[in-house]
């Protein structure tokens, strides 16, 4: 065993497979919390913009959620704390900021729309997304593109480099310290494709309108190619976040396809951030059995959250012996868990994904991350997950 490490030592060894104190424990994103536990009424993300009080102000007012992060920072959890920039914004195909409006518009005293207008050359375009009063998530309830004049619209906009504000990042990963570490969050061309579009349209074009997908995804990719090229310049890492392109993976879409909509691009995309010496992190949820050799070929350096059945399609044991030793593995506590089981039934998962997850390229965390109020029952099986995952990480108890 080796002397006690910082969570960005933690973090850092574990994802080049050398050896840790422990394996790294991740049950939120406690840097965030600490920061709104604070009190900052500065507190600024990577994008520039302030916290939206109205979906994420709950996180300052739940006492639950205040003894959870309490108990992960008394017990020395790890932080990989996921920023964004505005530059690359998977809705709006990375146009440029002067062509987009925002409105909010009050539905009820919890709810409010938010209408997002770009001027396009050829008209207008719209997108509406649903926000409720201390839910930190939003609901499209008008997609961006809807029909083939929208597309030839949204490809009406011309593009150029945006040069992205980089005070705030450098500042909150200074404030990170060696508290644990910052990951840039991009999505993949897919991603930002499939977010323009209703899914289930998205899905059938993909079929029917092959070569109008094909066009909007190789556009995209040049300009997020151009823009992430731009931040790894200027010294955004150690971790950069790939959105997986999940909606390619079964059921949703053949292999065939990932082949041809998100291997080209995608692996491109990780080949650069491999050139600035930075690591690649992709999250994907769903069955990915048939896509992790892909992964590993593309040379991902992290993957979440790796599900189990019956939300997933392979178990931690079956995943490391895939990736042999080359992917550290994050996961896999399911969140329903969490929300539902029991306190001992929370120590038996924590233990069984350890001992899978083995003690070399594995992060303890959970599938997703609460969006409102916890519950009770939520917070005594946080505590439990913490608990448990500091005392069994060493291999000393297990």
């Amino acid at each position: 065993m080796i002397d006690n490490l910082t969570s960005n030592e933690r973090i850092l060894k574990t994802v080049k497979g050398e050896r840790i104190d422990r394996i790294p424990v991740m049950p939120f994103d406690t840097f965030e919390i600490l920061q709104l536990r604070n009190g900052s009424e500065d507190l600024m993300f990577a994008t520039g913009e302030h916290l939206n009080e109205f979906t994420n102000g709950w996180k300052r007012k739940d006492p639950l959620y205040g003894e959870v992060v309490q108990y992960a920072v008394e017990s020395g959890c790890d932080i990989i704390h996921r920023t964004s920039f505005t530059e690359l914004d998977r809705r709006f195909f990375l146009i440029p900021e002067d062509h987009l409006r925002i409105r909010d518009k009050k539905i009820r005293d919890e709810i409010i729309h938010r209408e997002y207008t770009i001027h396009t050359p050829m008209g207008e375009l719209t997108y509406i997304e649903e926000l409720k009063k201390d839910m930190s998530t939003t609901w499209v309830r008008k997609p961006l593109l809807e029909n083939k004049d929208d597309v030839e619209k949204v490809l009406s906009v011309p593009y150029e480099l945006r040069k992205s504000d980089m005070k705030s990042f450098f500042k909150t990963r200074d404030d990170l310290g060696n508290k644990g570490v910052i990951c840039c969050f991009v999505s993949t061309p897919l991603v930002c494709i499939s977010h323009m579009f209703d899914f289930n349209t998205f899905l059938l074009w993909v079929v029917e309108e092959r070569k109008i997908i094909k066009t909007l995804v190789e556009t995209v990719y040049e300009r997020i190619y151009s823009q992430l090229e731009y931040l790894l310049e200027n010294s955004v890492g150690p971790l950069v976040e790939f959105g997986g392109s999940e909606q390619a993976t079964p059921p949703m879409m053949s292999p065939e396809l990932y082949d041809e909509f998100v291997i080209p691009y995608d692996g491109k995309l990780m080949d650069l951030v491999h050139s600035y010496n930075c690591f690649v992190r992709v999250h994907c949820h769903g069955k990915i059995r048939a896509t992790l050799p892909k992964l590993l070929k593309m040379g991902v350096d992290i993957l979440n959250p790796v599900e189990g059945p019956p939300s997933g399609d392979i178990e931690l044991n079956e995943a490391k012996e895939i990736t042999r030793g080359h992917i550290t593995l994050e996961g896999n506590i399911q969140f329903s868990e969490l929300e539902l089981a029991s306190e001992e039934r929370i120590d038996k998962l924590v233990k069984r994904a350890i001992l899978d997850g083995g003690k070399e390229r594995f992060i303890l965390t959970a599938t997703e991350w609460p969006i409102t109020y916890l519950s009770e029952r939520q917070k005594r099986n946080y505590i439990q997950f913490i608990k448990s995952g500091v005392e069994y990480g060493s291999f000393d108890r297990v």
